[in-house]
């Protein structure tokens, strides 16, 4: 078994390698100059990492899960071209933008390369290359460790024995967000996707399972961040723009500073653009916010568990607040109490009636936040109810946020019994320079009610605005179609709307060009939103209101000189 972690550093990365291969630390991936993905043994000592010189800063890599939910509804599903309003453009002699020249990248579970949708009328591919993680047919891309990569003419010659084993997307949501975003359609004229001529980068992440709870796949941030490091390698390789498409997401949270996106310092520049699915914890009993005060003694908040492997439960105080909190089993054993100090200091212990061993972390600050981060690992957890008893050390405010996994990777029965469907943004999705979009129900005209909300702490609105996500049709498995719903489907509708806008603003005068950054389309999204009368703009659940492509074309136009 192995297991990962991202450290931050702060020396020359040639320093930095020799002194992890003296630690016999021999696989990792320079990630950029501030981060690295490390992979060790699942017996590694992470207490070394504290000795290494050059490294200032470590965590576990962590838990991601999909954004898209395959729904198998297709005689009742919504066509991506009705959703996202293309048909505007696609009918319009005068307005020719197509994505042409945009690459997308798609980084979630593969895609099926042989799907008509993916194959030009000349039978090649749209797709420029895959990262596929898992497979071992060739080696992996230079700099990496796993997967292989394989190329356009690669894909081409399977293509042209109609084989399907290169590699296979076992899900199906990469194969759909893939063609959601910029399907062509060839399979059934009608489930086209947004922008048709946008070119794909895939990465297919390595799945693991079982992680939290029987039967549920999960992805891994340091395997999501390599991924993010290739698409934008290809993306200086072609020397094209590029819209990456973030349709997996981690943990939800209220709020932090800095993510390891932010070491990216492409993500966010001019033709390098994050577009991002809220998170789908809307309406899922995944977070827990609260109150306390020093004259407070303790206060517990109760968590019902169903059948779970392991769990891990999060709290987060906003603002400088230190609280120490302990764990109660359902037998009545109580865990250490943990309490903040200046060194950091793991806890770890078991329950012996319900043989569930445990490991709490105090981190203070956290460097994502500044703030208190306090992770409680329960593994082997038996189902019951389980407290959370929280102890007031420093208050100044008292408010705090409590987290569980994203609700598809635990058991349906494992919650939060007084749960807050609000500030349950996902940990990507609450960056500055990233588009976060939430998912609208267009048949009901309404919010999805899965979609995640803010607040977000220290930060503008998020999400940023909302668009077709419920039952949308897509491409699939063989050569069919399926529906999806989720935030990951409403930011593939948008990844191609954003293609479509860099076209169209590239097509314009030179001087336009300067508008091809991550703030500017973020505000033609907000200015061409359509908002509706009885709600007040921006707000927490609907951002700056529902995506509106004509109107999206009209502000462009308007602002261009």
């Amino acid at each position: 078994m192995e297991k990962s972690y991202i450290i931050i550093y702060n020396i020359p990365v040639d320093r930095l390698e020799e002194n992890l291969k003296n630690n016999n630390i021999n696989r990792y991936i320079i990630l950029n100059n501030t981060i690295v993905a490390l992979y060790v043994d699942d017996s590694f000592n992470e207490d070394i990492l504290d000795r290494i010189d050059g490294i200032i800063w470590w965590e576990r890599s962590s838990v991601m899960s999909s954004l898209i939910e395959l729904t198998n509804n297709l005689p009742n599903g919504e066509t991506v071209r009705t959703a996202a309003g293309t048909e505007y453009i696609y009918i319009n002699p005068y307005i020719t933008p197509t994505g042409k020249d945009i690459i997308i990248a798609i980084i979630d579970s593969g895609i099926n390369y042989l799907h008509p949708d993916f194959i030009k009328s000349d039978n090649t591919t749209k797709i420029i290359s895959i990262w596929d993680q898992e497979s071992t047919l060739k080696p992996p891309p230079e700099g990496y460790l796993f997967g292989s990569e394989f190329t356009r003419e690669e894909i081409n010659e399977y293509i042209k024995r109609n084989d399907s084993s290169l590699s296979v997307d076992n899900i199906g949501t990469g194969t759909i967000a893939a063609g959601i975003a910029a399907g062509l359609g060839h399979g059934n004229s009608n489930y086209d996707g947004v922008a048709v001529d946008s070119e794909l980068v895939v990465i297919k992440l390595k799945s693991y399972k079982d992680t939290f709870a029987k039967g549920k796949v999960n992805y891994e941030e340091s395997d999501f961040l390599a991924g993010i490091k290739y698409a934008l390698e290809v993306a200086d390789r072609e020397n094209k723009r590029m819209v990456i498409n973030l349709t997996v997401g981690g943990r939800s949270t209220s709020g932090i500073e800095v993510s390891m996106l932010d070491s990216f310092e492409d993500l966010g520049g001019s033709g390098r653009i994050v577009v991002c699915g809220a998170g789908n914890e809307g309406n899922t009993d995944i977070h827990y916010s609260g109150n306390i005060q020093m004259a407070d003694k303790s206060q517990d908040i109760i968590i019902q568990v169903g059948e779970q492997v392991n769990l891990d439960i999060t709290l987060c105080p906003i603002g400088p607040d230190k609280i120490g909190a302990a764990i109660i089993s359902p037998g009545g054993e109580m865990s250490y109490v943990i309490n903040y100090t200046p060194e950091p200091f793991v806890y770890r212990g078991r329950f012996n009636l319900e043989d569930t061993s445990y490991e709490m972390r105090y981190i203070y600050p956290w460097i994502k936040s500044g703030n208190e981060m306090l992770d409680i690992t329960l593994k082997n957890i038996k189902p019951g109810i389980w407290t959370l008893r929280i102890f007031p050390e420093f208050i100044i405010n008292g408010n705090y946020n409590v987290y569980l996994p994203n609700k598809n990777l635990i058991s349906p029965q494992t919650r939060f019994t007084d749960s807050s469907s609000d500030a349950t943004i996902t940990l990507f999705g609450v960056i500055k320079k990233v588009i976060t979009v939430g998912a609208y129900n267009d048949r009901t005209d309404s919010l999805w009610i899965g979609s995640s909300k803010g607040p977000v702490v220290k930060r503008q609105i998020k999400p940023d605005i909302v668009a077709p996500g419920v039952d949308i049709i897509g491409p699939y498995q063989n050569d069919a179609y399926n529906t999806a719903t989720g935030t990951g489907v409403s930011s593939s509708v948008v990844a191609g709307i954003v293609a479509i806008m860099m076209s169209y603003i590239i097509s314009q005068e030179e001087e336009s060009r300067n508008l091809l950054f991550s703030e500017p389309l973020k505000t033609f999204l907000m200015l061409g939103a359509t908002r509706k009368e009885i709600y007040t703009y921006p707000n927490m659940a609907q951002g700056y209101g529902i995506l509106n492509l004509r109107n999206i074309l009209a502000a462009i136009s308007n602002n261009i000189e």
